[in-house]
């Protein structure tokens, strides 16, 4: 069990978020409470909410973190090839957002089943990250609408909430029925492919 004297306060922070990541990707964000997050790091329940105003708070942050992964994945050179057309950019765009959700359950699906307290506003840091989720979309539905940038952000968005639609339902399989024997890559290729046809 860790002492008091044992981490700075910075180091401490970081050791709550990493155990916080890690009792998510193994139980999921409802197992995340204080009083486990301290039972594991050796402090007590009082000591996480010396470091943060509130859980809330703590899972805003780790969030924020997984948006910047997932951006980060969005931003692969490997879905962003000069030359390659937009659909076959759009496509491995979305392959490389099946793949993150995969690989990273448990902190996607909090990151869009998570709420704030009813009242509690959304900070301006986090707003910002979630908008900058759409740009690498944006850049390459940019040459479709060339000089209309009203329709071309909202292309982005109704094209990342289709990907999105799907691959929450192969995630959750809360609906088998919908894929059925399709993979989750071969819909997000019919769905650009008839979404650019449609441009």
């Amino acid at each position: 069990m860790a002492r008091r004297s044992d981490h700075t306060r910075d180091e401490l922070r970081g050791l709550v978020i990493n155990t916080s990541i890690d009792i998510i990707q193994t139980d999921g964000f409802q197992a995340l409470t204080a009083r486990k997050i301290a039972g594991i790091i050796g402090y007590s329940p009082g000591t996480i909410y010396n470091l943060f105003p509130s859980m809330d708070a703590l899972c805003l942050i780790i969030n924020g973190m997984t948006i910047d992964a997932l951006n980060e994945t969005l931003n692969d050179p490997a879905c962003n090839k000069v030359g390659a057309s937009p659909a076959d950019n759009m496509k491995a765009m979305a392959r490389q957002y099946l793949d993150f959700a995969a690989q990273n359950k448990e902190r996607w699906m909090m990151l869009f089943a998570y709420k704030l307290p009813e009242g509690e506003d959304v900070p301006v840091w986090f707003q910002e990250k979630v908008a900058a989720l759409f740009a690498p979309l944006e850049r390459i539905l940019t040459p479709l609408y060339k000089n209309d940038a009203k329709a071309c952000k909202l292309a982005a968005r109704t094209l990342w909430a289709s990907v999105h639609g799907i691959c929450f339902v192969e995630q959750t399989g809360k609906m088998p029925i919908v894929i059925g024997s399709s993979s989750g890559e071969a819909m997000t290729s019919t769905l650009i492919d008839n979404f650019v046809a449609g441009i």
